[in-house]
């Protein structure tokens, strides 16, 4: 499910999106005209569940993403999630979860760790018998695996593309048109 695209600097969302009884919580909880706040909470909702190649935020490891999402969206100072944007949240991660973006995701959350373990490792650390913990040898080793996981990624972020663009293609097998997104315009459901 395609759940928002970018126009400009603004999120927009799909109607299918905003037809789940989570989003559509969101989005009725704020009654203004322009609908700033839902648009703000819901664009945090579906960049931070969306582990795609599509999403400009994710190259963020999730430990980071929540907060910058935070920072760029909400704008609100000590703002945290209600019970509403947690139910959403974990609503469109169930949604949006395939094999491979399930993958994809524990593959950069495992990646993200081994470049932490390459930042902090003390080759002056010496054991009981005052020999180096780790060897250059090994450091070699796990530096030129590196190249392999790195690539092992990129297959799987193209077959995750793949599969996204497959799940934005129309009846007939035309792709969705500018006038086919949403427009703020309309009112989805109040």
């Amino acid at each position: 499910m395609r759940a928002y695209d970018i126009q400009g600097d603004t999120v927009t969302f799909t109607p299918e999106f905003l037809a789940v009884p989570e989003f559509n919580a969101v989005w009725k909880k704020d009654r203004t005209k322009g609908k700033g706040q839902a648009i703000k909470e819901l664009s945090y909702v579906a960049l931070l569940c969306d582990n795609t190649p599509f999403n400009p935020y994710g190259g963020y490891s999730e430990d980071v993403r929540e907060s910058i999402l935070i920072e760029d969206f909400i704008r609100e100072e000590g703002w945290e999630p209600n019970e509403r944007i947690k139910a959403a949240v974990e609503k469109l991660s169930g949604l949006l979860q395939t094999t491979s973006s399930r993958l994809l995701k524990s593959s950069k959350m495992a990646a993200d760790k081994l470049g932490t373990y390459f930042e902090t490792i003390d080759f002056t650390l010496l054991d009981d018998n005052g020999k180096p913990v780790y060897s250059a040898r090994e450091l070699a080793s796990n530096l030129a695996a590196v190249g392999n996981i790195v690539k092992s990624l990129r297959v799987l972020e193209e077959q995750v593309r793949k599969e996204q663009l497959d799940d934005n293609v129309t009846r007939g097998g035309f792709e969705i048109g500018d006038f086919e997104l949403p427009s703020e315009d309309i009112d989805y459901g109040e």
